[in-house]
Order: structure tokens, then sequence, then C-alpha cells
């Protein structure tokens, strides 16, 4: 049954696809709204807390000194969790700037040969974070203007990642890499102006946008043939009243922006409970998230399955942390 579906995958994709336009050609307008509103969500929510940072970092890691200043930053990182490279300096880009800069300057460095696939395999799992910008800014100030559930969100969700790369830390000895990354990315990065950094981030913005409303419409699609229904009638039986946050927490696994607002809008949802579920579905990312950084990880021959994979691991860290702190400090 298996090998079957693996040999027609290919067709029963068309299929799908088929079906889908046949669905949103019936009724258009709802996915035209929905598109809509997930670039609305984006240009309100998203675009203002990340515009002038993607900038910014993108000034800070073109700049030889900050590639001096991270070289002890790397040492310490290596030899935790036993790679090469620079694995240091993408993490703290990855934390400054969120998703998807972690999976970016992994494929960049793994394509300019600083750092192996293995390397690259390991980073991942401790290099994919969200930024303070989205956590801090957007969730706990705008969405929710709570700063104490933004910082139990914020410390679960690096801690986890820390963690996490514990599970995935190789177990060879690592190749000694220079440090420095006096490479070609580095030249590259040197040449650029202000005006082409500019031309990068807004392309760069513009690809998030769309993959965010591209998920709003697909989590139009499934609302409307009822695909978790029978995981929601099950919750709403074991729970009453459950319907709204189980509703809520699938939309986030589709989109994380439209997650955290429908979470947060819930009527029924205590303080503890919207925060573990908050935590958790920044660390997931979302599937929206997942395609972003798939279009990197695909560059260094990284499977989609190992990156969900870390992900879920991350994300069951995260969970569990943020639960103890809440109940600590409740």
């Amino acid at each position: 049954m298996v090998n079957f579906l693996k040999r027609n995958y290919e067709l029963f994709f068309c299929f799908f696809l088929l079906g889908l336009i046949l669905i949103i050609s019936i009724s258009p307008q709802r996915y035209i709204d929905s598109a809509f509103y997930g670039f609305e969500v984006w240009a309100k929510i998203v675009l203002p807390s990340l515009f002038v940072f993607f900038i910014l970092t993108k000034l800070l890691q073109q700049n030889y000194k900050t590639q001096k200043v991270f070289n002890k930053v790397n040492l310490a990182f290596n030899k935790l969790y036993n790679v090469s490279g620079p694995s240091g300096y993408i993490f703290f880009m990855s934390i400054i700037s969120g998703y998807p800069l972690g999976a970016k300057l992994i494929s960049e460095f793994y394509l300019d040969k600083t750092i192996s696939k293995d390397d690259a395999k390991t980073i991942l799992s401790f290099a994919s974070t969200s930024g303070p910008m989205f956590i801090l800014g957007s969730v706990a100030s705008v969405m929710l203007n709570n700063f104490k559930i933004g910082l139990i969100i914020i410390i679960s969700h690096y801690l986890a990642t820390l963690l996490n790369g514990f599970i995935y830390k190789k177990r060879h000895k690592a190749e000694k890499k220079d440090l420095t990354i006096k490479n070609n990315l580095l030249k590259n990065l040197k040449k650029e102006s202000l005006n082409e950094i500019m031309l990068n981030t807004i392309s760069s913005s513009l690809m998030v946008g769309g993959f965010i409303a591209l998920s709003f419409s697909l989590l139009e699609f499934v609302s409307f043939v009822k695909i978790f229904y029978p995981i929601e009638f099950i919750f709403e039986k074991i729970k009453p009243n459950s319907l709204e946050i189980v509703s809520s927490v699938f939309k986030g696994i589709f989109e994380l922006t439209n997650g955290c607002v429908s979470l947060i809008n819930c009527a029924n949802i205590n303080a503890k409970l919207l925060c573990v579920l908050l935590t958790g579905l920044i660390t997931f990312g979302g599937i929206s998230i997942h395609l972003q950084s798939n279009i990197f990880l695909n560059k260094c021959g990284i499977k989609y399955s190992y990156f969900l994979k870390t992900k879920l691991s991350q994300t069951f860290l995260s969970i569990i942390i943020s639960l103890l702190f809440s109940i600590i400090l409740s």
C-alpha cells in the first residue's frame, strides 16, 4: 500500500490540485476574502515589526567585524554540539531575525562549503527560531498586551531550542573549519549597497506575505471540507466548549500569525493554557514557515521529514518548559 502511494504520488497530487481549483471556482469570493485577510494580517502585524529589522540585521551580517566578534561564540557552540563553522553566528542571527533566516544562513554556508551536510543538520536543530520582535512585539505587545506571558514564551522557546540541539548532536568528531568566515559569502555580502539590501528585504517580505496569504486560503479550504472535524468532535466530547481552542490550534499549525490571533481571541481560555499553546505554536512555526524554510533546506539536501522531526521535538520541549514556568509563576 505504501509503495503504491509512493509510485502514484504525483497522480494523487494532480487530482488534489484539480479538486482544489474546482472548489475555489465554485465559491471564489470566500477564498479571495481569506487571502485578502492574510495580506491584511501580514501588513498590520508582521511587516511593521520585521521590515526595519531585516535591513539592520542584513547590514550587521555583512560587516566583517561582526564575524570577528562571533569567533569565540562559534567555538563555544561548536564544542557544545560537536559541529564546525559559524554555528554560534547562525544561532544568534536566527534568534535576532526569526524565521526563516536560520535555514537561509545554513543553506548559504553549506553551499559555500563552510559547513558540511552533517553540520547543517545539527545546526538546524537549534537555529530555527522565531524572533523577539514577533514574540515580544507582535504577540505580547500588539495582540496580548501582556509582557509577562511574552517573557515566558520567549524564554521557553529559546531554552527548548538550545536543548533540542543536544538531541541531534553529532556523535563523531567535527572537522576543524575557519571560524573567521573569510569566504566568498562574506565577500559577496560586502558588495551589496543599501539599495540592494532594500530590494532584497522587500522581496523577502513579499515572499512572507505571499505564504501567509496562501496559508489563509488553504486554511479556508480545510475548514470548508472539514478535514479536522473528527478530531474536533472528539475534543468537544472530552472537554465541552473546547472546540474554539482546538480550531485555533489547527489554524496555527497552518499559519502561525492566524493561529495566534485566533487563540488569543478565544473567550474560554485561561492565561496558563494560552501561554503553553502560544509557545507550542510559535516553536512549531506553522506550515507557512515550514514551506519558507524548505526552500533553503532543499539546497543542502536536507529532507523536509528531518526538519519536521526537529521541529516536533523542539515544540514538545518548549511546551514542557512553558508549562513549568506557568505553574511556578502563577
